[in-house]
């Protein structure tokens, strides 16, 4: 045991004289262990989806490439490029076909923003190609009547709140860098507010989700809604929230809809936020509740939004970041070196809709699952670089 522990230091050591340590105070950079401990451990990212998927074009492997472009960005490493060229051409042919690509879920469209990112780096036709394909996934995509994109197509009438994420992180970096801007702004704006109008609560908060046709069984019979504000859910919905503003011009008229709804919301995570670990809970908005427990996954997620819109100046910095430096205290406390050497992240949620709280509380507390490690890694290094 005592030699275990010794080999976990070494590593842990090794990592910060490789520039992964604050270099005044030798803190580790936690975004960077993480984010090279899972490209170590996952050295192939075609190996990043759900034991026995099929479909390599979702959203597991989509939000990872999302977080390493941000620590690309961050640190110019070209470990974090080559990993997303890598998974990008694992999935694009030379004529620009993306074979695994099915437009039947709105989680399928995530690992299109990787797509974009390289055609912005090399302006290769394939890329560009291979992303009107995904643009043109939406074109018969099913809607409830108000135009709220399904779920999915095994999701009937159903929109949740974090798949307004998967397809429009895509669509907001299309309009902006591929082009017809006209419709995917609209769309985007509408998509968002939408899905604000149907489930934002009074104090800012989201619900987990909502059926139209009342028939799913976590559907309230009246009106539809999901019962509960989940954590890593209504996360993916604070990502875009924060990186919206990047692609979505201040002419478009529903700019101004969309920053009253993130104002709402970052004022929501700082009125719920757990005083005692920094943390936010699985039922987000119910901490104090009895089972109730802090997640990693949702909590990196909130931690993002709000250190990217102090750094843009979108809300208060005297009255935010004591609330973002609290967060991360508590979330780096959720990482430690396993066995193998490799970075584990504790206390994490990957679920779908739940019928009660007491469904929700009671789900396994997951370890390192691959949507917590986005999650952890954007949320970390919103802290520890310059934005």
């Amino acid at each position: 045991m005592r030699l275990n522990y010794i080999s976990i230091v070494i590593v842990l050591i090794a990592f910060c004289f490789a520039e992964n340590c604050n270099s005044q105070n030798k803190v580790p950079k936690w975004s960077a262990l993480t984010a090279q401990s899972f490209i170590r451990r996952f050295p192939d990212p075609d190996s990043i989806h759900w034991a026995g998927q099929p479909n390599h074009f979702s959203w597991q492997a989509g939000y990872i490439m999302f977080a390493m472009e941000k620590m690309w960005h961050a640190t110019g490493d070209k470990v974090y490029y080559n990993y997303i060229q890598r998974y990008v051409d694992q999935q694009v042919d030379e004529q620009g076909n993306i074979p695994d690509f099915k437009n039947n879920a709105l989680d399928n469209f995530m690992p299109g923003y990787a797509i974009l990112f390289m055609y912005e780096q090399t302006h290769k036709d394939k890329y560009k190609i291979a992303a009107k394909k995904v643009r043109d996934g939406f074109i018969n995509y099913p809607r409830t009547q108000d135009g709220l994109f399904w779920h999915g197509t095994w999701a009937k009438h159903q929109a949740w709140v974090d798949g307004v994420f998967m397809g429009q992180i895509f669509l907001a970096r299309y309009g902006s860098v591929i082009g017809e801007s006209g419709y995917a702004f609209d769309e985007v704006v509408k998509q968002i507010t939408l899905m604000a109008g149907h489930c934002q609560k009074e104090n800012g908060l989201l619900l987990h989700g909502w059926d139209e046709s009342k028939k799913a069984p976590w559907a309230d019979k009246s009106t539809g809604l999901a019962s509960e504000v989940w954590s890593e859910g209504m996360g993916w919905y604070a990502v875009l929230l924060a990186d919206i503003f990047d692609y979505l011009p201040k002419s478009h008229p529903g700019y101004e809809k969309i920053k009253a709804i993130h104002q709402k919301l970052c004022k929501g995570l700082k009125d719920v936020q757990d005083r005692k670990t920094g943390m936010w809970c699985q039922v987000v908005d119910k901490c104090n509740e009895p089972g109730n427990w802090n997640e990693t996954s949702g909590t990196g997620m909130y931690l993002y939004l709000l250190k990217k819109s102090i750094a843009k100046g979108y809300i208060s910095a005297a009255e935010y970041t004591p609330v973002v430096k609290k967060a991360y205290a508590g979330i780096v406390k959720k990482a430690s070196y396993n066995a193998h050497g490799f970075i584990d992240l504790l206390d994490c949620s990957s679920i779908g809709i739940q019928n009660s709280y007491h469904d929700y509380i009671t789900q396994p507390k997951e370890i390192s699952p691959f949507a917590a490690f986005g999650s952890f890694i954007i949320g970390t290094s919103a802290i520890e670089f310059k934005n």
